[in-house]
């Protein structure tokens, strides 16, 4: 098992289910870099975890979020995978650009007391 986390900013329920292995949705020509992210979900006792839940939601190489602003499609960049029988998942989009997190509210108070950074670095390059 892993600590647990912040769910993170921007999160909007009920993104599009993509099965195991999926592309998140993106705007035709979406810039930035391909990125292909794979992975096993398993028990704190190694056993794989079928059925596992994985969401994922990023900014597009702006920077910006969908449904946080305008002109950005509804369910661009977020989808929810569904681990197979294997507890695998794999997962096709592009690479989020680095972004502030917000450091007002609940969250800065968490980042703050915490002593993380309030930027979120970007993914290295493939």
């Amino acid at each position: 098992g892993t600590k647990g986390s912040i769910e993170g900013p921007y999160y909007v329920p009920n993104a599009p289910e993509l099965g195991s292995k999926g592309t998140l949705p993106m705007r035709e020509g979406e810039k930035g870099d391909r990125l292909v992210w794979n992975g096993q979900v398993r028990t704190v006792d190694g056993n794989a975890l079928p059925g596992a839940k994985v969401e994922l939601w990023h900014a597009d190489d702006d920077g910006f979020y969908s449904q946080f602003a305008p002109g950005i499609p509804e369910w661009n960049l977020r989808g929810t995978f569904t681990a197979d029988d294997e507890g695998r998942f794999e997962i096709t989009t592009v690479r989020p650009a680095p972004y502030m997190i917000p450091t007002d509210g609940s969250c800065g108070k968490m980042i703050s007391a915490a002593g993380w950074p309030s930027v979120a670095a970007r993914a290295p390059a493939p």
